[in-house]
């Protein structure tokens, strides 16, 4: 048994499911004042998102198809830390595979927690500017993307878009939300 902060205790874990990008863990929990229940934790490792400002203060969003909705999305770069790379080095390669692009400079905005409730995944969030523009092509693109366009909006219609629900990313909004406040 283990005693967790504010009176919670792990009375059991294991892991229901695994494969390469998440596990899944089932917790046997006692409650502050002592009811039972079970806790169901996706434990996921970090990831980056970029938001990419060019020179004309316009930013990029990826269009891409999402299985797991069996829709599209409007998204910033985003994607996991691979073992052994840093953030920033995640950063730089998540704009270049998804977009195309290097950026000459890099400032970190903050980072969020994307599903306090059941999920462990930390998103670190980046600036990219003085890009420099490389076409998206098969080179640069990981072969499990499914990006359909790639898009440059100005924040004016950034804001339209998130206003009308048509940029509706958690990691997208968190981020852009870290990048327009800042």
């Amino acid at each position: 048994m283990n005693q967790n902060k504010y009176g919670w205790k792990t009375l059991s874990s294991r892991i229901a499911y695994k494969n390469p990008w998440i596990s899944v863990r089932h917790d046997r929990i006692s409650y502050p004042g002592g009811r039972k229940g079970i806790y169901g934790v996706v434990q996921k490792g970090p990831g980056v998102a970029v938001v990419a400002v060019n020179d004309e203060g316009r930013i990029y969003l990826v269009k891409q198809y999402r299985y797991t909705l069996d829709d599209v999305f409007y998204e910033l770069p985003a994607g996991a830390i691979h073992k052994g790379e840093s953030p920033l080095a995640s950063a730089k390669r998540e704009l270049w595979e998804e977009i195309g692009l290097k950026a000459v400079n890099w400032k970190r905005l903050g980072n969020f927690y994307t599903a306090l409730g059941h999920e462990n995944a930390e998103i670190i969030v980046y600036l990219a500017r003085g890009l420099k523009h490389s076409k998206t092509t098969g080179l640069n693109q990981q072969h499990d993307e499914t990006i359909l366009e790639i898009a440059e909006l100005s924040p004016a219609e950034v804001k339209k878009m998130i206003r009308s629900n048509k940029l509706n990313c958690g990691i997208t909004l968190a981020a852009l939300n870290l990048y327009l406040l800042s």
